[in-house]
C-alpha cells in the first residue's frame, strides 16, 4: 500500500540551480557527529491518515528571488501572495499532511503553517558545520514523513540521509541519519562521497532512496534505489545472495523522476547525460520496480520512442503515464513536450502538449494533471484531464515563473 500517492510529491524544475550545490563530506564532528547516529529506539510507524487536500501550492522563481501561488485545483486556481521565498531555489512537498519548503540554497528545511500558507513555521538547517561550507552544502531534495515526529530527508551534497523531527525547531530537529556509504555505487569515486540521493517514495513499511551515481553531474554508474526500513532507518540489503550491502540496481542512469503507484511499482524516469552536457543522445528510458520483489516489472520505453531527453512523469494507472521530455531544435531553441506512454507496451504515444520550457508535471488529488509552463511570455499553470483535453483556456498566473507544485491541506 501506497501511503501518499505520486501526484503530491514535489516537482522540480528541468534544470535546477541546485544541481550546482555538490561539495565534500568529510567525517563529521562534534554537532554533525550527533546527526550521524540512529536513535536505538526506533518509533511506531503507522501509514499516515488520508489528508482533505483541497489546495495547490506553488512555488515560482525567475533565479534572482522566489516567490509562492495557492489556490484550489478543483476548480483550479491561483492566487500570488505578496511573501517572498528567502530563496530563489525553493520547492514544496506534502507528506504525511505537513507542508514542506525545501530551501535548497540555504541548505534548510522548512515546515509551513498550513492554516497561514506559504508562512514558516520552523527551520531546520542541514548544512554541516564541520567545514566551511557555502550554498548547497547539503541541497535538501525530498522529504518523507513516516510518523508525527520522524521524517527522511534526502541531501544531494551529502553521503547521508538526514533524519529529523518536524514538530521541533533549529538544529535539535536533527535527530539521526542513515549512511549511503554501503549502497553507493563502486563508479561513483567523485570526492563529495554522496551517491546524490534524490527523490523519496514510501511504500508500505519501507522508504526508497533514489540515487542517481553522478560525477560532475555525469552519470557514472546505472542509478539505483536505497532501500530503508522506515521504522528503524537500517539499510535493506536488496540482493542477499551477493556480499554487502546491495541497492536495488537499476538500468538506467540518472533516475531524474520517480512516481510509486497504488499497485505497488516504483516508475523511474532514467535521463541518462542531460541534454546540455555531452554526448547530447538520447539515452535514457522509463522503467519500473516491483516494490515487493525489487525486481523489474513491464516493459521500458525509451527516450527515442519519447522523441527527447527525460525530466520527470505522472502516472495515470499501473502501465499508462505523461513524460515530461526535453530538447533542444534547429537554431537554437528549446522544447518541452509531454508524452503519453505505455509501460505494458513498452511504447510511446501522442504528445499532449508542447512548450518552451516546462518546469514540471503533477497530478491533483482529483486525477488532474497540472505542468508548469516556464515559456517566456506564456508562464503559469496549465491543467489537463486524464484524457489529454485541457482544462485552462491560458496559463493560470504565478507570478514569476513557476518552479514547483505540491497539493496540500
Amino acid at each position: 500500500m501506497v501511503s501518499r500517492p505520486s501526484s503530491f510529491r514535489v516537482a522540480s524544475s528541468i534544470v535546477s540551480l541546485s544541481l550546482f550545490g555538490c561539495s565534500s563530506d568529510p567525517p563529521p564532528t562534534g554537532a554533525d557527529a550527533a546527526a550521524d547516529v540512529t536513535p536505538d529506539v526506533a518509533p511506531d510507524v503507522p501509514t499516515p491518515s488520508a489528508c482533505n487536500r483541497t489546495r495547490a501550492l506553488v512555488t515560482t522563481s525567475n533565479f534572482m528571488r522566489g516567490g509562492y501561488a495557492l489556490g484550489p485545483f478543483a476548480p483550479p486556481s491561483l492566487m500570488t501572495p505578496m511573501t517572498a521565498s528567502p530563496d530563489q531555489d525553493h520547492l514544496p512537498v506534502e507528506s504525511g499532511c505537513l507542508v514542506f519548503t525545501l530551501l535548497r540554497g540555504d541548505d534548510t528545511l522548512a515546515v509551513l503553517d498550513a492554516s497561514n500558507l506559504p508562512a514558516i513555521a520552523r527551520r531546520i538547517p542541514l548544512r554541516p558545520t564541520t567545514v566551511d561550507a557555502g550554498m548547497y552544502a547539503a541541497n535538501p531534495y525530498d522529504v518523507e514523513v513516516v510518523s508525527p515526529t520522524r521524517a527522511y530527508v534526502t541531501q544531494l551534497a551529502l553521503s547521508r540521509i538526514a533524519i529529523v523531527d518536524p514538530t521541533r525547531d533549529g538544529a535539535a530537529a536533527v535527530t539521526g541519519s542513515v549512511d549511503l556509504a554501503p549502497v553507493r555505487a563502486a563508479g561513483d569515486a567523485d570526492p563529495s562521497g554522496a551517491p546524490e540521493a534524490a527523490e523519496l517514495l514510501r511504500v508500505g513499511d519501507r522508504v526508497f532512496a533514489v540515487l542517481q551515481n553522478l560525477s560532475s553531474f555525469a552519470p557514472v554508474a546505472p542509478g539505483s534505489l536505497a532501500v530503508i526500513d522506515a521504522a528503524s532507518g537500517a539499510l535493506v540489503d536488496a540482493d542477499p545472495m551477493t556480499a554487502g550491502m546491495q541497492p536495488v540496481v537499476l538500468t538506467q542512469r540518472n533516475p531524474v523522476g520517480a512516481v510509486a503507484t497504488a499497485g505497488g511499482r516504483i516508475v523511474l524516469a532514467g535521463a541518462g547525460t542531460q541534454p546540455f552536457m555531452p554526448p547530447n543522445v538520447l539515452d535514457g528510458a522509463i522503467e519500473a520496480i516491483d516494490a515487493a520483489t525489487l525486481r523489474p516489472v513491464g516493459m521500458r520505453v525509451t527516450e527515442a520512442a519519447l522523441g527527447g531527453d527525460l525530466q520527470g512523469l505522472v502516472m495515470l494507472d499501473e502501465s499508462r503515464g505523461w513524460a515530461l521530455t526535453f530538447r533542444f531544435v534547429t537554431g537554437g531553441g528549446r522544447e518541452a513536450r509531454v508524452v503519453a506512454f505505455d509501460l505494458a507496451t513498452g511504447t510511446a504515444g501522442a504528445t499532449i502538449f508542447t512548450a518552451g520550457d516546462i518546469a514540471a508535471l503533477a497530478k491533483d488529488p482529483a486525477g488532474n494533471v497540472w505542468a508548469l509552463d516556464r515559456t517566456t511570455a506564456a508562464t503559469g499553470a496549465r491543467v489537463f484531464r486524464p484524457d489529454g483535453t485541457q482544462v485552462t483556456a491560458a496559463p493560470i498566473a504565478t507570478g514569476l515563473p513557476p518552479y514547483g507544485i505540491a497539493f496540500v491541506p
